[in-house]
């Protein structure tokens, strides 16, 4: 199992080595990579995107995309993205990859703060 940031349970994501390695290029390099962390606000978002309107996650990835997607530096995520992978990507596809482990964090953040409960799908 990989690394997780603070609050990440690991029920949606086993590993957020991109995430991570992104906020580390981002600290090392003095980035703002603070107005990526999960906010009071956003919290409060997906608590009623989950709750009062039943959103999927991609749902949820969709809505916070929009709002996040250009706080992300493409420069950092391409390098976090070719430092975990071994492999160079266009921007979209790095930054893409950052939202899913960025969106997957929140909700994981949310339900660890018992804001919302995460439904497992697949089980029964």
């Amino acid at each position: 199992m990989g690394r997780k940031p603070f609050l990440a349970s690991g029920k949606i994501l086993g590993d957020y080595s991109v995430l991570i390695k992104y906020f580390e290029i981002c600290m090392s390099k003095g980035g703002e990579c603070m107005d990526l962390l999960p906010s009071r606000e956003i919290l409060d978002d997906i608590k009623e995107m989950a709750e009062n309107k039943g959103y999927s996650y991609l749902e949820v990835l969709g809505e916070i995309r929009v709002r996040i997607e250009d706080k992300v530096n493409c420069d950092i995520a391409v390098e976090a993205y070719k430092m975990v992978h071994g492999i160079s990507v266009s921007c979209e596809d790095a930054r893409m990859e950052l939202l899913k482990e960025i969106v997957a964090w929140y909700l994981e953040a949310a339900e660890t703060l018992g804001l919302v409960k995460l439904k497992e799908s697949w089980k029964p």
